[in-house]
């Protein structure tokens, strides 16, 4: 039997690829509507992705999340409503030097996510796939150039993507840089993400909560793939979509329904609202 039992949720964080925006699908108006229920009672409900600030805005915009904090980067910085930044937590130059000399030995692409712009190198490895999330219309940097990347691109880095086709490939690259003592994550197979150990979207929860005196078991945090993994083991209550990886499900309290079956506004209307919307 679904538990519906009120939940004393005074925080929500939210992924948004497979988890708010269903992936290959849209953003649906109970969702739009759950968000902003939150809001007037003032439960800040925000997004926490691996999204670089520049690839956010549309979806900002979709959920009516525009002038609300978020966490971007995988929790590579916390941002207030204005844009401004609130936290901060950074890859040291010489680890990323590390990792990218490691990286671009190998036909992937690479990308580099720092405070006011994106590097890329390489990226012919994923020629016509990787324009979907770039913002060209956002005023903050976008560059692709190698000589750039190695000056500019390896100072103040929130974290390191590299993407190929070949999962093998990536699999290979995530133990190397697992055991340079780094902390690596995905948001699909054909991706890795590379922070420093102990940062990450959990560690963006905690510090957000405890900015906000929130206590830490009043948090609930949506995910559906290993980069949401840190931030559901940081909420007191995680929360997997029903189209997540087996193992954020094993680390949930309440499973939601599919990202395509309005997964998030179910929940948040059963458990946090009590109402239908």
């Amino acid at each position: 039997m679904q538990d519906n039992t009120p939940l004393d949720i005074r925080l929500i964080a939210a992924d948004i690829d497979g988890t708010l925006l269903p992936r290959g699908g849209a953003v649906s108006e109970r969702t739009r509507r759950a968000i902003a229920a939150c809001w007037a009672r003032g439960i800040p409900f925000i997004i926490a992705t691996g999204r670089w600030i520049a690839a956010i805005h549309e979806v900002q915009q979709l959920v009516g999340l525009v002038g609300k904090p978020c966490i971007i980067s995988n929790g590579g910085a916390v941002l207030d409503g204005d844009g401004s930044i609130l936290h901060e937590w950074f890859i040291p130059e010489a680890d990323a030097r590390r990792v990218c000399e490691l990286l671009l030995r190998h036909p992937v692409m690479v990308n580099s996510y720092v405070r006011n712009g994106q590097y890329r190198v390489n990226t012919a490895a994923m020629a016509g796939r990787m324009n979907w999330h770039m913002g060209e219309d956002d005023p903050r940097l976008i560059v692709d150039d190698e000589a750039a990347f190695f000056a500019r691109g390896m100072q103040n880095v929130y974290q390191l993507e590299a993407y190929s086709e070949d999962p093998a490939l990536l699999g290979a690259l995530k133990a190397q840089i697992e055991a340079m003592g780094m902390s690596v994550s995905s948001a699909s197979e054909r991706n890795i993400e590379i922070m420093s150990r102990g940062h990450g979207k959990g560690t963006a929860l905690r510090w957000l909560a405890e900015h906000w005196g929130v206590p830490i078991e009043n948090t609930m945090a949506f995910g559906d793939y290993y980069n949401d993994m840190d931030m559901l083991r940081a909420a007191g209550w995680p929360v997997a979509m029903g189209n997540a990886a087996d193992a954020l499900k094993a680390v949930a309290r309440i499973i939601a329904p599919a990202d395509a079956d309005d997964g998030v506004a179910r929940v948040v209307c059963a458990r946090v609202l009590e109402e239908t919307l």
